[in-house]
């Protein structure tokens, strides 16, 4: 018995151990989401890749979660020299309520799409000359 309370319990504890902070991870993520209002992109032919907040930082086309209702900035930074904007589509490839940035072409120069209020039907985020490579997908939850 002692044998079989020994494996079990550190096992046990093990396997808590592990799921806590997996649970502890979602929690977080999630807390991070909630308390996002902007996000910031640097625009390439290759991708939009991801500069603030902290949970996309590096990450090429991440997927970003937006809370229905609530309102956000999307700022970007031109890295190549090439034209980029960056429109918020819903499924059917259609721009939603104008979100639509200023087109920038010179590298190093900076626009923000301001006041992008979530609803559901958003799909991606895109820049209309780079369809292919500049896509990412926005998942939108509900409180």
């Amino acid at each position: 018995m002692a044998a079989l309370a020994g494996c079990g319990g550190p096992g046990e504890e093990n396997d808590t151990d592990e799921e806590e902070p997996d649970g502890a991870e979602n929690g977080e993520a999630d807390d991070e989401w909630e308390d996002v209002d902007e996000f910031y992109f640097e625009g390439r032919v290759e991708a939009w890749t991801g500069l603030e907040p902290g949970i996309i930082d590096g990450e090429d086309n991440p997927t970003i979660t937006l809370i229905e209702g609530n309102e956000y900035d999307f700022s970007w930074i031109n890295a190549d020299g090439v034209t980029h904007n960056l429109e918020i589509r819903d499924e059917d490839d259609e721009i939603i309520d104008d979100y639509q940035s200023d087109d920038v072409s010179e590298e190093g120069e900076e626009t923000t799409l301001e006041g992008v209020v979530a609803a559901e039907e958003m799909s991606v985020y895109i820049c209309t000359y780079h369809e292919s490579t500049q896509v990412g997908d926005i998942d939108v939850q509900t409180d």
